[in-house]
């Protein structure tokens, strides 16, 4: 396979993803905003194996073509149509006709997309859904480098150096070399004298500067385009890392994260390719400054 088709299919899981996500929030418009982008990843899906099949399409091809255009071929046509034609006259109600789509039946498409594209991938690209890795999608090639490595490390059993990694990634995206990320900062707490801290302020000053700390984290990542609430879960995850000036990571950890399924460790790393691909549009490159 190309590689920009593999990319319009990591694009199409991403936007899957996206969708599935969205019905985590069990309202009546973020279901039909699944929906939506439950159609979108399957057209995004079929063009992209289209291209990889070098299949000729009609320029005002309809969604419901993809089976007759695998047909003509001379492929052995995919299954799921049925569900496939549901869910599209669903999007058809509501895009066009203001119809909202029945909360459950949208919930029981979900794992009827996702088998639809398990199959396709299967029969006409000779790869599996799993496999297919949105980590491809994070722009920065070492942050990339080290959340794949930290998944493999958490398949391996390693969870807390796995862990470890995703906070490593995070900082690498909040610090990039060459580049800077425009976000604000707590300021930095005063030293006091001996008698001032023994009478309380120290303890006071730090509760304070940890407040002004988590709102600058929670601002900034409203700036990003970043639900905070999913910025503050990830921060709490993990262990401490303190970074020294030399740029070595000093690490704390809390527990043996026994705890972290691997459902729970794919959200953290879904959360880090967002944050990736939000900040990216951030960053401004930093001027070279020429030696006279």
């Amino acid at each position: 396979m190309l590689s920009d088709i593999h990319r319009r299919v990591v694009n199409a899981k991403y936007v899957l993803e996206r969708a599935a996500r969205i019905q985590a929030e069990s309202n009546e418009m973020s279901l039909s905003i699944s929906l939506l982008l439950m159609h979108d990843a399957i057209e995004l899906l079929m063009l992209a194996v289209l291209d990889h099949l070098k299949v000729n399409t009609n320029r005002h091809r309809e969604f419901m073509d993809f089976w007759q255009e695998i047909k003509r071929a001379g492929l052995t046509e995919p299954p799921d149509s049925i569900p496939m034609d549901s869910l599209n006259k669903l999007r058809v109600a509501l895009k066009h006709n203001g119809i909202l789509p029945n909360p459950q039946t949208v919930r029981n498409l979900l794992p009827r997309t996702r088998g639809f594209f398990e199959n396709v991938l299967n029969s006409y690209c000779q790869m599996a859904y799993a496999e297919i890795s949105l980590i491809d999608l994070i722009p920065d090639p070492e942050v990339r480098k080290i959340v794949a490595g930290a998944r493999q490390k958490f398949k391996a059993g390693d969870k807390p150096s796995a862990m470890t990694d995703l906070k490593i990634a995070l900082h690498k995206l909040e610090n990039p070399d060459g580049k800077y990320l425009p976000k604000l900062h707590a300021p930095q707490k005063p030293s006091l004298p001996h008698q001032m801290d023994r009478a309380g302020w120290g303890t006071y000053l730090n509760q304070i500067h940890s407040f002004l700390d988590q709102c600058a984290s929670r601002t900034n990542a409203l700036m990003f385009g970043i639900d905070p609430i999913r910025y503050a879960n990830f921060v709490r995850s993990g262990p401490g890392v303190a970074w020294a000036m030399t740029g070595t990571p000093y690490v704390s950890h809390w527990s043996k994260y026994d705890e972290v399924t691997s459902e729970r460790f794919d959200e953290l790393v879904s959360f880090l390719i967002d944050y990736a691909l939000k900040v990216s549009e951030a960053y401004i490159p930093l001027a070279v400054r020429s030696l006279p």
